[in-house]
């Protein structure tokens, strides 16, 4: 589970695939009360969501002010934290997700004070990061916007900060082999800088359809990844939750899109800039806030179980992917990726028989709601750490095999054919 903090709504870039309109990005007309935000993370942390990943998002935090922004740093740092013994301490991590443009020596200083992961949202090196930025339609624009967004990543590094990636796949990075092999050698890039990881989610655009990776490259390019961990000690998700849900090693599926989310009712709350409590981000595109107080489930699962998932082997590992990425915009649909997710849950399976491991599917379907419990956090930090709150799709239909891959020898002259 985990707990968005939601300061603004307000985002300085325009990415072309975004799921909430523009007007939202102009802010939500509710008025930020860092009182209310406090009294509402405090709230919620008391109960079942104790030891959750909190993560401070947006649209952009960091436009929040920069004392605003502290004060919102220390509140989650602050938060008391039950150790298993019985004693009680603080938190100590927070995670942010951000576009990284606004970000300057003192939002570093405030990283190193209170501990802080940062998630940076990037497709790719400068050539294939072209749909996100102040102005995708601009060159000029985005070209300047890549130029810093490197350089903000590299000092970032140089201070220590922990550092992570949300990359989307498209068209514009996945879709061919050439394409692919760029964003390889950007892992290895990404690698030497001292990040070794975070999230390959596909993009989901009913506006922007001609985005979307087909099934085939979808698969290719999450085999790509899979084996690129693999060889240089990356670790990029969904590919090693999809492997701990194969092994058994995750008590329930992850990420959430995997756990039967509830639209009305999700695993991932958000704390809106007045402090009223919220649902995942997912679902503000559809201007759907606020969370149902009913709490029986929207009949979702009951139906795609016994329909558009009847007999699929891995629906206690998938359940059909995530309400808001339904095949033709449609909740009550399975994931639009459907067949990607099952072909490369085969394959990694039949990968891991080829190592020796057993496969140990999730039996029972899992509760609809989990935390992790160590006597300090979920990892280092306390968080989901390189992982946005959500991740990414599902199962599917299609024949698979063995796909094959090629990786580079060496670091530095990259050759990822497919």
């Amino acid at each position: 589970m985990t707990i968005i903090v939601v300061p603004t709504e307000r985002c300085n870039a325009r990415c072309s695939y975004c799921f909430e309109p523009n007007e939202v990005h102009e802010g939500l007309g509710v008025e930020y009360s860092f009182t209310k935000i406090k009294q509402s993370l405090e709230e919620i942390w008391d109960g079942k969501y104790h030891k959750s990943g909190v993560c401070l998002h947006g649209g952009e935090c960091t436009l929040v002010p920069i004392d605003e922004f502290e004060k919102l740093l220390k509140l989650i740092y602050d938060l008391s934290w039950k150790r298993n013994d019985g004693t009680v301490g603080k938190k100590g991590a927070v995670s942010i997700v951000t576009n990284g443009t606004l970000l300057t020596d003192k939002h570093i200083e405030l990283f190193k004070k209170y501990n802080v992961h940062v998630s940076i949202s990037i497709d790719g090196p400068p050539e294939l990061n072209i749909q996100r930025g102040p102005d995708p339609t601009s060159k000029t624009v985005t070209k300047l916007y890549n130029l810093k967004l490197v350089e903000t990543i590299k000092k970032l590094r140089e201070n220590d900060v922990s550092v992570s990636i949300m990359c989307i796949l498209t068209r514009d990075n996945a879709s061919t082999k050439e394409k692919r092999g760029k964003l390889g050698g950007w892992m290895l890039w990404l690698k030497e800088q001292g990040i070794t990881g975070g999230r390959v989610n596909p993009v989901y655009s009913d506006k922007h359809p001609e985005l979307e990776l087909t099934e085939d490259q979808l698969l290719q390019t999450w085999v790509n990844v899979y084996h690129w961990n693999k060889k240089h000690d990356l670790r990029w998700n969904p590919l090693i939750e999809m492997e701990r849900n194969l092994t058994g090693e995750n008590k329930n599926p992850q990420p959430c899109v995997y756990n039967m989310c509830d639209t009305f009712n999700t695993h991932t709350l958000s704390i809106l800039p007045d402090g009223q409590i919220g649902n995942c981000d997912r679902t503000f595109g559809r201007g759907l806030y606020t969370r149902s107080k009913d709490n029986s489930t929207s009949g979702r699962y009951e139906g795609l179980k016994q329909t558009e998932c009847k007999g699929c082997r891995y629906w206690n590992v998938c359940h059909g992917g995530c309400p808001e990425e339904g095949i033709g915009g449609d909740w009550r649909r399975k994931t639009r990726f459907c067949g990607a997710i099952k072909r490369t849950y085969e394959y990694i399976e039949k990968q891991l028989l080829k190592e020796g491991k057993t496969v140990t599917l999730i039996t029972e379907t899992p509760p609809t709601t989990h935390s992790k419990n160590s006597d300090h956090g979920d990892n280092a930090h306390g968080d989901e750490h390189g992982d946005a709150p959500h991740g990414d799709s599902t199962h599917g239909d299609m024949e698979h095999g063995d796909i094959p891959h090629g990786d580079s020898d060496h670091g530095d002259t990259v050759d990822w054919s497919d």
